[in-house]
Parts: structure tokens; C-alpha cells; sequence
């Protein structure tokens, strides 16, 4: 049973159920994923709530809950009131969406003078530099922790305490520094450190506290053995099996994101122009064109090593069409016996993989499918979920493993 509830942003409690008219919602990966309902204050239960308070603007929470599972939480940006037809629009997007306004400082910015931001360079005292002590600097630890020192660090300021829960620190190689003077938002570094080469993946995963009484967001990040923030176990949906619970399979491959050769041009935090070169010749050697691209988004990078992985990771992620499968599937899904018949939904989330069994095609009868024509088991992750307030289907996004 799909039900949507809202609650204080800054504690995670005083959670209240909201019945709602419609209610789309939806999951990305690594994606802060979105809540969208509308409300009738005509029904005296929505008047109960007194949602012009309830419901504030950055300072109230939504979510929506499927069983005892929280499948999207996080704060609410928008609110838009209807008069003639008496509805509230609330919308609503997932804990990262918070970090999006959030700079990496040290607390020391909340108190040093403006002027102090930049201090004389020691090697031409004409120029200035970035102040140091306003540098957030991290060594000696895994990437995954660095990225959880980004939000730790966000959390000290006052009024910024959210109710995050985080994995135990784990020991790496791997250093990071960030200027103050860059004013970059903790989302933007946490995407980077995940787009380096294996870079870990991460995930505000909301849920609900031991008591049932509150909700809180466990801020997961892959580790050095594992990047990868997926589940154990894989839901099975049989495509082709007779009263199949999925519908709607389509598959949709894009070639013109494919490449062999990726430039990266980096160093502007150091004024100094740095390129890194990513090179892969599967695709030349299988009788393909070459394709190449520049990606100057890192631009902000000063370590080579660091630019290097990102042209490679490039290069790695060019080699496969850009490929998304999705379907439709029951929600619930039920048996001849009435018990369960197939993965039901909050068993399974972003990220997890997925497997997709396929009969063998023929023809005759019409068994199987035309186009995998092959008996097959497919595994790919899933990178989205999205339902409405019926809580009958849930629609599952899919794409394969990111290169060959």
C-alpha cells in the first residue's frame, strides 16, 4: 500500500500521514529522485494537518512509503496553492537535493572577516592566494569516507544538523583539498569523487528510526573493496513466463555517446592548463570509426593522476551504446495461489541488479520474444523506479554495465 506522510526536515519527526488526490514519484541513481502530490483541503482530514505550517517550503519533508519501506524522502522546495479549486501542489526531492545548497566551508568562514578570504601570495606578495586555513583538506582515507567528511563537515554548522546516519570511517591512499575561495557545493564534489575511476557510488538512503516515530537518511557510499551501493540479492522477472507481471519492455540504444579517444582538460585551480588523455582501441580494432570528446567540467582539477582517471573512466563508459531498458511491473505481484508471484516492491531499490528471464523464441506458438530471441537470463541494475498513489505498478528503468 502506497501512502505518502510528511514531517520536520531539521529532526526527521512529528511525521504526519497525507492523504493526497495524485501522488508521482520516482527514484533515480545517484539522482536525487522526486515527490510530486496534490491535495484537496476540501477533506477535513487535510484541513487537520494545517498544512500552511506542516508543509513549509525547505523546512518540512516528503515521502513516500511503500509497507515499511521509505522509497523517496527529502525536502520539500515547492508549494503552490490553488483557491478556486482548493488544492496544494506540494514537490519535493530526495536528502541529496539538500547538500545541492550546501558550500564545502570549515566553520572558520562563518566568522573570519570577507577580507580574509584571500591572503598575500608568499612567492609574489603583489598577488593573492586562497586563504589556507579555509581549505577542507582529507589524506589517508578512502573516497567514500572523504565524501562522507564533506557532509559531516556541512552538518556542523548551526541549523544543519538533519538526521543523518553514517558507515564507520575506512582507511584509503586517496587525498582531496578543497579552496574555499571555489564556494563548491557538497553535491558537486560527492558527483566527482563518484565519476573518478572506480569511484565509489553513494546514496541518501532514507528509512525509518528504530521507533517507528521519525525518519533519517543513511548517507551510504561504496567502499574500497566495493564500490558499488546495490543490495545482495536480485529481483527476477520472467518476461516472457504466461501472465508475466511485467509490461510495456522497451529497450533504446544510442550510439552517438560512444568513443575510443576522451580528452580532459583540468588546472585552472592552479592557472596552469592540464590535459589528460584516456585511449581505448576495442572499438577501432572491432571495425568501428573512430569517435572521440573533451569534457572540460573537471576543469578545477590540479592533480594529473586525478584527471587521468577521469579520462579513462571517459573512455571506459564510451565503449557501450548508451543503452536503457525499461517495463512495467506489478507492484504486488500474485501467484494462482494468491501468495506472492514474483520480486514486490520495497524488496528491491536503485542501484540493485536486476534479472530478466527470457524464453526461448518460436515463432509457432508465439513463446518468447521476437527480438531476444535467444533462452536467456539478462542482468542489468536498475537506475530508476517510479510510481503514483494507486501503488498498482511501479515503473523500472534499466541499463546495462557501464562498458564492455
Amino acid at each position: 500500500m502506497t501512502r505518502y506522510i510528511i514531517g520536520n526536515l531539521r529532526t526527521g519527526r512529528r511525521i504526519l500521514d497525507l492523504p493526497v488526490m495524485t501522488g508521482q514519484w520516482g527514484c533515480r541513481y545517484l539522482t536525487a529522485g522526486t515527490i510530486n502530490v496534490t491535495v484537496d483541503l476540501n477533506d477535513p482530514d487535510v484541513q487537520a494537518l494545517d498544512l500552511h505550517n506542516t508543509a513549509t517550503p525547505t523546512q518540512s519533508f516528503l515521502a513516500v512509503v511503500e509497507g515499511d519501506t521509505i522509497m523517496e524522502a527529502g525536502p520539500v522546495w515547492v508549494r503552490s496553492y490553488d483557491r478556486d479549486t482548493r488544492t496544494l501542489e506540494l514537490a519535493a526531492k530526495g536528502m541529496g537535493s539538500y547538500f545541492n545548497h550546501r558550500l564545502i566551508l570549515p566553520l572558520l568562514a562563518a566568522t573570519i572577516g570577507v577580507d580574509q578570504f584571500t591572503i598575500p601570495d608568499p612567492a609574489d606578495t603583489s598577488k593573492t592566494m586562497a586563504n589556507p586555513a579555509l581549505t577542507s583538506s582529507y589524506s589517508a582515507l578512502s573516497l567514500g569516507t572523504i565524501a562522507k567528511r564533506l557532509v559531516e563537515q556541512a552538518r556542523l554548522w548551526a541549523g544543519s544538523d538533519v538526521p543523518i546516519v553514517f558507515q564507520a570511517d575506512e582507511a584509503g591512499t586517496h587525498e582531496r583539498n578543497y579552496l574555499g575561495l571555489d564556494f563548491k557545493p557538497v553535491t558537486q564534489a560527492i558527483d566527482d569523487i563518484a565519476n573518478t575511476e572506480n569511484g565509489p557510488e553513494f546514496s541518501f538512503q532514507p528509512r525509518f528510526t528504530t521507533d517507528m516515530l521519525g525518519v533519517e537518511w543513511l548517507f551510504r557510499t561504496g567502499t574500497n573493496a566495493s564500490p558499488l551501493v546495490t543490495s545482495e540479492s536480485a529481483p527476477l522477472w520472467s518476461v516472457t513466463a504466461p501472465k508475466s507481471p511485467v509490461s510495456n519492455l522497451t529497450i533504446s540504444e544510442d550510439g552517438s555517446r560512444r568513443l575510443s579517444l576522451g580528452w580532459q582538460v583540468g588546472g585552472r585551480q592552479t592557472d596552469t592548463v592540464m590535459v589528460a588523455r584516456g585511449y581505448d582501441t576495442t572499438l577501432v580494432d572491432a571495425g568501428f570509426p573512430l569517435m572521440e570528446d573533451v569534457d572540460s567540467s573537471h576543469s578545477t582539477v590540479s592533480e594529473q593522476p586525478t584527471l587521468d582517471s577521469y579520462a579513462t573512466a571517459m573512455v571506459r563508459a564510451g565503449l557501450s551504446p548508451y543503452e536503457v531498458w525499461s517495463f512495467t511491473a506489478e507492484a504486488y505481484p500474485t501467484g494462482e495461489s494468491g501468495l506472492s508471484g514474483g520480486p514486490q516492491l520495497g524488496q528491491y531499490r536503485v542501484g540493485d541488479f536486476a534479472d530478466l528471464v527470457f524464453d526461448k523464441w518460436d515463432p509457432l506458438t508465439g513463446q518468447g520474444d521476437p527480438f531476444m530471441t535467444e533462452a536467456q537470463t539478462v542482468r542489468h541494475r536498475i537506475i530508476g523506479l517510479s510510481g503514483d498513489e494507486r501503488g498498482r505498478f511501479v515503473k523500472v528503468d534499466l541499463a546495462p554495465k557501464v562498458g564492455n
